[in-house]
């Protein structure tokens, strides 16, 4: 079968399409083109992949969704054009992220990218 999640312990764990424009990747990723290359080769032959996992964050201002892992599964679907990828969400508290991402996150008060964040629906 698929690998674990290390971060998702039940089996029956909802996976959702997510919309890949959706997903921020706060994180530049580098990419093993034979990877990315293969797993468009496996999604276009209709193979499951293993979902990625997306930190799922609600505010006052909408919903943000980012993922920092499964660059390979990303970037594969992002260059087939696909509108959604398999993902499991994993509910984060906006401070969770601000403490992981510092000064770029879009959910400090005094930020330009919470400014940001205010005038512009999440991507």
């Amino acid at each position: 079968g698929l690998p674990q999640s290390i971060f998702v312990s039940d089996d029956n764990e909802d996976v959702y399409d997510v919309p890949v424009s959706a997903i921020r990747r706060p994180l530049p990723s580098t990419l093993d083109e034979g990877k990315v290359t293969q797993f468009m080769k496996d999604i276009q032959d209709g193979q499951k992949l293993t979902p990625i996992e997306v930190m799922w964050v609600q505010t006052e201002l909408g919903n943000y969704y980012f993922a920092t892992g499964g660059c390979h599964r990303w970037a594969a679907h992002q260059r087939l054009k696909s509108e959604t990828i398999p993902a499991r969400l994993i509910k984060v508290p906006p401070s969770a992220m601000s403490m992981y991402m510092g000064a770029s996150s879009p959910f400090n008060k005094d930020t330009a990218a919470s400014a940001a964040a205010r005038t512009h629906t999440p991507q």
